[in-house]
This record gives C-alpha cells, structure tokens and sequence, in this order.
C-alpha cells in the first residue's frame, strides 16, 4: 500500500487467481460424485429396501404374534404408551430394529457403501425411533407403507471415507396387520359395549328377549316352566351374539364355534321342550344325546333362529275398559242415576221487573205569591194507583226462556201542602207531582239442569214427547205462583216495584217425571254400558311392562275422543225424558271416566315405585326402556373382508361354556382349568305377594294379605306335590292354605246371600243359603270354588239360580241387572288370604319339588324305578309350574291389564386364546393375530434381554342387561317358580 492507501494492482491480480482455484475445489465436493461412489451408493440403497421389506414382514409377524395392547410401567411400555397408539409403535419398533440388524455393506467398483442406524440406550432414543418411523395402512388396508427416516450410507475407498449421505427408505409391503389389530380392538371394545350401543350385549339382550317371551309366554299357558330364564340362556345367547359379533366385525365366524354352538342351544332348547313335553330327566338326557349324534348340516340351527318370539313386546296388548265399566255402573244407578234425572227435570225460576218512567206533570204552586213570606211547615201525602197495560217482552236470553208476564201502570201522585206567614198573615199552598210509570213483570225460567248437551226441547210444556209425559207443563205457572202470586199479584209486585221493596225473585221447582222414565232410561244405559265395556286401546306389551305405558290413561283418552259418539244426543230432544236419557248417560261416561283417570293416577304411583324396586337392583325405568328399543335395532349384516379373502377367527375354547374347561383341550396358553364364562341373573318378582310385589302394588287386599285367585292357584300345586310326596311339616302346611281358602271363599258366600237379602230373592235366610249352595255345586274342591269366585264365573251361576227359582223378584230388567252386578261385586271382592299362610306353603311345595326331583334323579339308575321316578317329575313340574309368580300390572281384580316379570342379567368371560388368521403375500402363508393375554417384550437396547413391553391383553366380554316379559292377567302369571330367583354360574 502506497502514501495514498493505494493496492497495488499485481497483488490483486494474484489474489482474485487464488480465490478463483479455491472456490472451484469446494463446489466440486457437492456436485461432484465419482462413477464408482455413485454406483456403491445406489446399489447400497437398493440393498436397504430389501432390508426394509425383510423387516417389516418380520416385524407384522412378531406384532401379530405378541401385540402389544396393555403397555407395562417400563422404559418402553411408557415410550409406546405416549404415542397413543402403543400397537402401532411397537411395530414401527420392531420394524426399525429388524432394520438395523439386517443392515450390510455393499462393494461396487472398490467402493464399499455401509448403511448404519444408531443404537439406543435411553428413553430419548426410543422417542427418536419412534418419531423417524412410521408405519401407516394402505391399499384399503391390504399393505403397509414404512418409512424409516436419516439412514446414513458412508462410502469409503481403501479405507477412507469418499462420500457421506442420508436416506429415507420408503417401502409397501402386503400386510394386514394393522387391520387385523384394528378389527380385533374393534371387536373386543364391542364386547364391552352398553347394552344400548351396537355390539355384544345388545345382540344378547335380542336373543335373551327371543327366548324369555317364548318361555313366558308358555309357562303363562300352562307349560311345567319353572325357570324362564336360565343361566344355560344366558351362555346360549351370549354365544349366539358372539358369533353375530364375529360375522360384522370379521365377516366370519369360528366354524367350530358355531358347531358348539348350535349343540349347546340344541341341548338347552331341547331340555326346554322335552320338559314343556312332561319328558322325565332320563328321557331327556337319552334324547338330547340321540341329537348330538344328528348328521351334521340339519336344518335346525338354534344360533340363527329369528330373534323376535310368536309374541313379542313390540306386539300390541288390547286393554277394555271391561269390568270398570260394570263397577262404574252399579255405583253410578245406585245414586247418580236418580240425581240426574231429577237435574232434568228441576227448573230454577227468577222474577225479573223492568220499571220505565212514562212522564211526570205538577200542578199547583209552592209558594205564595209576593215577597217576605216565611216557610212554617208542610205536609206530604203520597198515593199509588195501578191500573193495566199492554205486556211487551223484557227479553230473556237462551237458556232463559219467559215463562209468563205481564205489565201495569203506575200513577204515583205526591201532594205537598206547605203553610207560609208574613207579619200577621198565613197562607197555604198545594203542589201536587204526578208520575206515571210503567212496571213489567216476568218470570224467567231455565231448564238447562243437568250434563245433557243444551238442545232444543219439543215439546216442553205440553203433555207429549217419547214417553208423552207432562214435561214441564205445570212449571211455569207454578213458578208464577211462587214468585208473582204469592206475594201480593202482580199489581202488588209493581207497586212495590215502583216503591223499592221486591223481596227474593228466585225460586227452583221439579217437574213431574213419568212413572216408567227410570226403568226406560236404565234399559238405554245398560246399552250404552255394553258399549263402554267394549272401548279398549292397543298398548305395546313391552311398555305396560316397563310402566312407560298407562292403560287407564289411553282408556279415558278413548273414551272421551269418543264421548260424542256414546252419548248420542239428538239434535232436538223429544221431550223433557229424552233429555233425561242423554242426561244419565253423560253422567254414567263422567263416572266412568272418573274411575278410568283415578286408576291412571294409581298407575303412576306404581310406576314411581316400580322405579324403585329397579332401582335396587341397579336399573331404572328409563335404562328398562332403552334396552327394550335397543333390542330392536340389531343388525345382522357381516363388516367385508381383510386382505381380499375371509379372514379365518378361532376362539379358545370355542364355546364359552359356563363349566370348567381344561386348558389343554382348548390349545391356550398356561396350565390348568379355567371357567371361560360367568352368568348370574335375578328374577325381580318371585311370587306376585311377595315383600317386593306389595312394595309395588301396595296392600290392596287388606293388609298383608294375599288375592283369593293368587291363594288358590297356590293351593293347587301344592295339592299337586302333596300327591306324590309323604312330608308332614308339607302336609301342615297345605292344610293351612286350604283352611284359609275355605275360610275367604265362606266369606263370599256370606256377601253373597247378603246380596241376594237386598234384591228380595227368597223370603228366609235357608232360602238364600240354597241358592248360593247351588251356584257353587259344581265346583268341588276349595282351590276351584275359589278360583270361580274370583273370575266371576260363580256370581254369574248364583245369579242364574236366583232368577230360575225366584222369576218374579228379578223379572224387570233393572233388578236382574243389579243383581247380578251386586253379585259379582260380592265375590270377586273382599279380603284377601293371609299371606304367611300362602308364603309357607309355596315355600314347602318349591322344597319338595326340588327334594322329590334329586331323589327321583337317584333312583333313575335303577330301571325298575324308571317308570314311577317318570311319573312323579312329570306330576312335580306340572305342579310346581301352578306356583303363581310375577307382578301384576294394577292388580285389582277388574283392571288386572297383565303381569309382568323382570330379570336382571350379567354375564362376564374371555377367551383364552383368540386368533385371528388371513392370508398374506404368497399362496399357503397366512398372517396370524393371537390375543392371549401373554407378556411381551422387545429387546430393543440389544443387551440380550427383552424388556417387559406390555401384554397381548385377552379379548374380554362383558354383558348388563335387562329382560321383563308380559303376559295376559290371570293364569300363573310369569316368573321363575324354583326357588332360585338368583341364579348365579359356579364361576361367578
């Protein structure tokens, strides 16, 4: 640099030279490959995803066969649980892994290309590989696309390292894997699912309401059902929809579930049949064992039997108003009927006046004439004179109508005579005030009285109409009478009209009905009432069951839709005792309707503790209903296919049985036995007078106490078991039901010749003692005279004795009517049977059914007792099957809808071992996806030892669900009768 900070110029010559040969040997080392290292490179990244292909077949192998679901509280169970997804990070793990052991060097032209990965030791490391690999589904979940990112290749020549680069293999390689976990995951979660979402338990609960309902449906018939629902329907059921699951999840079943299947449900539908069909154990068993051998393929596969009953709780119960119609009807005649023909017939009367003034005139002065005159005194006199005058109408609005009138003129003169003075002098003036006003009088009647809809009546006040009474003729001029007449007239009623004084103007009084208007108009309501009874609603059968439905409540919403219709007024009445008749009748539908709204109210008061006797056991009405509806909304349609081919699904065992199964006959993992499933179901109402039937219905037959049909019914099974038992303390027992039987049915037979005292039927107490003995001839034991009082059958007998031996006393329709009413009212009422009694006895004859039916099993192995140990169970299930049980719905005798039962129901299981297969890559190799509960563990440091991953969890289920069934009133009801209302499997 010179004086003035001049460069030279040589020198930047030489520089610009120098920069020029450096920058040119850098860019050559980016841009610039050698053919040999370039070779090296490609064929190293070839080789790499070969490897890669290697170790992902390797890895989905190994994930299928020990997948990890259940991560463990390690280093690497915690690595895979934080990817949220630990089934697909421990493949990504294993991919990478398998990766890293296959790497190798490759030589191209004296160039050597090795790949390398790290190998991990932290939980920092784990994170790492986990984040640079990625394994994602593709092809419609057919192959698996991986990824493994910054793979470092070093070339190197003699030893030294010519080129450095990263890569990122990608690879596709046919595998199923991750959807064979999803399915599986799928599955598994759907077998824990609530019984209202789609999977397991739903299907079960369709096929536990299938199997119920039918069973119910039977036991109400009479079939020796004693256990509706039975542990061995709920594992048959649990594995019918096991099976279902299988098909929409895999598109496939295990061919060897469904054969145990099928022979289990086989095996319990026909215990179930032959023992409907009075089959003795021994024939059962020798049948069920001839069923097992069948050829294989027949067409009687109980797995895929429809899963809706002959009659189910979608089908429709027809609910009358029926014998509410006859109560209503015998209170109603009994006071009601007489009121409303006498509100028919009463006319409230008022006087009405309207005074109008016609004109006023004075006449003389009223003072003198002149100044200073000073006022002294005066004296007022005051005349009425009445004279007539032309009656115009003072008008009445409908209903009112005028009965009579008349008008008057009024002069009211007022003198007033006044003296005056002034100094010595007096003087006196007159004034007289004239006013003339005119007074009409009326009376104003109406006739409206009563519920019958207002109508023109024709005639009204004339002899005639349908029965050509007097109608209301009278009234009006008695009313006149009574308001004009009698006090005064009417020129007496217009002067005090004009004056001030009208006393009281209202009056009521009765027309005079016809002698034959009762009788008539009660042979028109027992029409009507024959109508009423036959009003009925349509209420889905279910919903009675879980009280989401009220009877009584669609009953009076029926009734009054159709209230118009049954009363049938007539546009003009004919006569005053037709409005009588339409009177009566909207009276009888008000009492009718009354009944129908107060049992509706007693049907939501028994809902509300139907809600709590579910609430003790877990339930509620509303979870009742949901199961209910979500039983309805199964599907049958199977979810496709994986890999283009059906996979292939194996359960161990096969079928989840509720015995012990030995582990080695199952091919599962571990020693030993293992109880694959668990059941456990509650009958909620055992008996329909039991503690927890009256917490629902009340004590509606007096306290404690038993309905007289209930009673009988109990007494004929355990009639029936007496036969063939020899038991004392039984024996006691059945005595004491029978006496307290008798001692209810004595009862009605003394309200009964009560009743027929009433109707005047026989003129001594022996005479009325024989009617009623000869009603109930026919009947013979206490049980059946019994259960003929309660259904009316016997009321209806007596009755019909009354009127063959005493015609004239119940000759007119109203007194056979009445009497007969009077007479059912009698019989089918009353107290009840005291329910110590009854609970004694059912109690013995349960005990000695079941006592009768092991000692007959015990004898079965003798085969000269084979045929009497064949008759006494046949005889014990057809009597231990009359043992009532269920909860009435509203159980007073006349509004006995149905009964209803519900069981409660859990069942719990896993397989041991569940496997599913399909095919993968070449012909004859599959894929297979085991879920055993097994530890997993993954050498992922490579010190030697596999680290506790997590577990290849079981695939579990999990069943809580519901069943109520309904059935017809009467009969035995519905309900388990063996004693056993809890019914737990040994493994539960």
């Amino acid at each position: 640099m010179n004086e003035r900070a001049r460069v030279p110029f040589a020198l930047v010559g030489v520089l610009l030279l120098a920069g020029s040969a450096t920058m040119s040997g850098a860019l050559g080392g980016v841009t610039v490959t050698e053919p040999d290292t370039e070779a090296a490179l490609e064929e190293a990244r070839v080789a790499l995803g070969g490897d890669l292909r290697d170790a992902t077949r390797t890895a989905a192998r190994e994930a299928a066969a020990n997948p990890v679901v259940a991560t463990a509280n390690t280093t690497l169970g915690r690595a895979l649980a934080a990817t949220g997804d630990p089934f697909r990070a421990s493949l990504e793990l294993r991919a990478y892994l398998a990766l890293r052991d296959r790497l190798d060097r490759t030589t191209a032209q004296g160039v050597r290309a090795a790949p390398s990965l790290p190998r991990l030791s932290t939980a920092a490391d784990l994170r790492a590989v986990l984040a640079r690999t990625s394994v994602e589904a593709v092809d419609e979940a057919d192959a698996l696309r991986v990824t493994v990112e910054n793979v470092t290749l070093v070339a190197t020549r003699d030893g030294r390292t010519v080129e450095r680069v990263r890569v990122s293999p990608t690879v596709e390689v046919a595998s199923s894997v991750l959807a064979l976990h999803e399915r599986t995951v799928r599955f598994d979660r759907r077998l824990d699912a609530d019984a209202t979402a789609p999977g397991l338990a739903r299907r079960a609960t369709a096929r536990l309401y299938a199997m119920a309902w039918t069973r119910g449906v039977a036991q109400y018939g009479g079939a020796p059902i004693a256990n509706v629902v039975g542990n061995r329907h709920v594992a048959v059921a649990t594995n019918g929809a096991l099976l279902a699951e299988q098909r929409a999840v895999f598109g496939t079943a295990d061919d060897a579930a469904v054969r145990a299947t099928r022979t289990a449900a086989t095996r319990a539908a026909g215990a179930d049949l032959l023992a409907g069909a009075g089959a003795s154990g021994a024939e059962s068993t020798a049948l069920i064992r001839a069923a097992d051998g069948a050829v294989p393929g027949s067409t009687l596969d109980p797995t895929r039997a429809a899963d809706t009953p002959a009659v189910g709780p979608e089908d429709t119960l027809a609910v009358g108003v029926n014998a509410t119609a006859d109560r209503a009807f015998r209170r109603f005649v009994d006071g009601g009927l007489a009121a409303a023909i006498a509100a028919t017939y009463r006319v409230r009367a008022e006087r009405r006046v309207a005074v109008t003034t016609l004109g006023t005139t004075r006449t003389g002065r009223a003072a003198p004439d002149g100044e200073n005159w000073t006022f002294v005194a005066r004296n007022v006199t005051t005349g009425l004179s009445v004279a007539s005058a032309n009656a115009t109408d003072i008008g009445a609005a409908s209903p009112r109508h005028v009965v009579s009138s008349a008008a008057r003129e009024v002069t009211k003169r007022r003198t007033v005579v006044r003296r005056w003075r002034r100094g010595n002098r007096t003087a006196r003036t007159t004034e007289v005030v004239t006013t003339r006003e005119r007074v009409r009088v009326a009376v104003v009647g109406r006739h409206d009285g009563g519920p019958a809809p207002v109508r023109e009546i024709e005639p009204v006040h004339e002899r005639g109409g349908v029965l050509d009474g007097p109608n209301l003729g009278a009234v009006g001029e008695r009313a006149t009478d009574r308001l004009v007449a009698e006090r005064g007239g009417t020129d007496a009623v217009a002067r005090r009209a004009v004056a001030g004084t009208l006393g009281p103007n209202r009056t009521t009084l009765s027309g005079e009905p016809p002698d034959e208007l009762r009788a008539w108009v009660y042979r028109d309501l027992v029409g009507l009432r024959e109508r009423v009874r036959n009003v009925s609603v349509a209420v889905e059968r279910g919903a009675v069951g879980t009280y989401d439905a009220n009877p009584a409540a669609a009953l009076a919403a029926a009734v009054r839709e159709r209230r118009a219709a049954l009363l049938d007024a007539p546009p003009t009445y004919d006569g005053v005792a037709d409005r009588a008749r339409v009177a009566a009748r909207a009276a009888y539908l008000d009492a009718v309707l009354s009944a129908l709204d107060r049992r509706a109210d007693r049907r939501r008061d028994a809902g509300d503790r139907f809600a709590s006797v579910l609430a003790d056991h877990g339930l509620s009405r509303d979870r009742l209903g949901a199961l209910l509806d979500a039983r309805g909304e199964v599907s049958s349609g199977a979810n496709g296919t994986v890999s283009g081919e059906r996979v292939a699904v194996e359960g161990a065992p096969a079928y989840l049985s509720l015995s012990r199964v030995d582990r080695a006959a199952t091919d599962a993992r571990g020693n030993g036995s293992t109880v694959p499933l668990a059941a456990r179901n509650t009958n909620l109402f055992t008996v329909p007078y039991g503690d927890v039937a009256d917490s629902v219905v009340g004590e509606l037959f007096g306290e404690r106490r038993v309905r007289l049909r209930s009673a009988a019914r109990a007494l004929r099974g355990a009639e029936g078991v007496a036969a063939e038992t020899d038991d004392e303390r039984a024996s006691a027992r059945r005595e004491r039901i029978r006496d307290a039987v008798r001692a209810a049915v004595d009862r009605r037979r003394e309200a009964l010749r009560h009743r027929l005292a009433e109707a005047g039927v026989g003129s001594s107490s022996d005479d009325r003692r024989a009617v009623v003995a000869a009603g109930l001839d026919r009947w013979t034991t206490p049980a059946t005279r019994a259960l003929a009082l309660a259904n009316g059958s016997a009321a209806a007998a007596v009755a019909g004795v009354a009127a063959e031996r005493y015609p004239e006393t119940v000759a007119e329709t109203e007194a056979r009517d009445r009497l007969r009413l009077a007479l059912r009212a009698a019989a089918t009422s009353g107290d009840g049977v005291p329910q110590s009694a009854v609970n004694a006895g059912v109690t013995a004859t349960r005990r000695l059914a079941t006592e009768a039916a092991t000692r007959a099993a015990a004898r079965a192995a003798n085969r000269t007792a084979t045929v009497a140990t064949e008759r006494v169970e046949r005889r014990l299930g057809r009597s231990l099957a009359r043992v009532p049980s269920g909860l009435p719905v509203t159980p007073l005798p006349s509004q006995w809808y149905a009964t209803t039962n519900v069981w409660t129901v859990e069942a719990r299981g896993a397989y041991d071992r569940f496997v599913v297969r399909s095919r993968e890559g070449f012909p004859g190799r599959t894929l297979a996806y085991v879920r055993d509960g097994g530890a997993v563990g993954i050498d992922w440091d490579g010190d030697g030892d596999a680290e506790h991953a997590g577990r290849a969890s079981e695939v579990d289920l999990s069943v809580e669900t519901a069943v109520v069934v309904v059935v017809p009133p009467g009969g035995q009801g519905v309900g388990d009768t063996d004693g056993n209302a809890d019914e737990r499997s040994a493994g539960w």
